[in-house]
């Protein structure tokens, strides 16, 4: 029985070995494209059912605000923004500590 030159058989493992590879690359790839096209369909279907709740009013339908709402929304709003414009100094001492007035510090 002749034996077997160890390159050959080193050619033949390594030949092997990349089809083997090739193989798992696809079937890796086919899997990857089904769950991503499942991922995506069930997505859609969630988005759908969550926009068809929003428009039924399901999850708290938004209603408007009542005509005291709105005024009391305005009068914080005017109040806000009195207070914007109106900025007290407070005056210091050389110390660091705060005077009543400023001629205090004169």
């Amino acid at each position: 029985m002749d034996m077997v030159d160890p390159i050959t058989v080193l050619i033949a493992l390594s030949t092997l070995n990349l089809l083997a590879s090739a193989a798992l690359a696809l079937w890796i790839k086919r899997e990857l494209e089904e769950s991503v096209e499942e991922l995506d369909s069930t997505l859609a279907l969630a988005i759908k059912a969550t926009m068809e709740q929003l428009g039924e009013g399901v999850m708290g339908g938004f209603e408007p605000p009542n005509p005291v709402q709105a005024a009391i929304a305005q009068m914080i709003q005017a109040y806000a923004s009195n207070k914007v414009t109106e900025i007290e100094i407070q005056a210091r001492a050389p110390d660091g500590t705060f005077q009543k007035e400023l001629k205090d510090l004169e």
